[in-house]
Order: C-alpha cells, then sequence, then structure tokens
C-alpha cells in the first residue's frame, strides 16, 4: 500500500516541483528554485512546506530558505532542504 498523500488531504503550505525534478525529490534531494513551478505565497522562510508535483502527490517535507518572492529573483538558489 503507498504511502503517498493527495495534497487535498494534508492543509499545509505546499511547493510544487517540476517534473524533472520529482525522482531526486523524492529520494530526498536538494530542491533548487529553478525547479520550483508553483508555491503558496505564504510561505516564510524557515518554515517547513509540503513539496508536492504537478499532479499534487506529496514527494517530501522540507524546508523553505527562500520566500516565494525570493524564488521568482535568484532562480538558481538552494531553495529548500528535505526535513
Amino acid at each position: 500500500m503507498s504511502e503517498t498523500k493527495s495534497i487535498s488531504e494534508t492543509p499545509a503550505r505546499r511547493l510544487v516541483v517540476s517534473d524533472e525534478a520529482r525522482p531526486f525529490v523524492s529520494r530526498g534531494g536538494r530542491i533548487f528554485s529553478r525547479q520550483v513551478v508553483e508555491e503558496d505565497a505564504d510561505i516564510a522562510e524557515g518554515q517547513e512546506v509540503l513539496v508536492t508535483d504537478r499532479d499534487g502527490r506529496v514527494l517530501a517535507r522540507a524546508m523553505a530558505f527562500l520566500t516565494p518572492k525570493e524564488l521568482q529573483h535568484q532562480r538558481r538558489h538552494h531553495a529548500l532542504s528535505p526535513a
């Protein structure tokens, strides 16, 4: 039985990664800002977020290093680290 949960089942801040990043994130890899395709606007630096794929499947929990505004301007920086 799969432990994957839909984001709709988990009321937390979320960040969506690209399809290319999905296998790396699923194995606990770092997330860089250029891999982020969507994020909740109220994410704060140091806050735990759920990382999902475009279909809403939860891939990981991570700690945010950048705010959404910073993500838009710093596309090559380390954005999150697995929690």
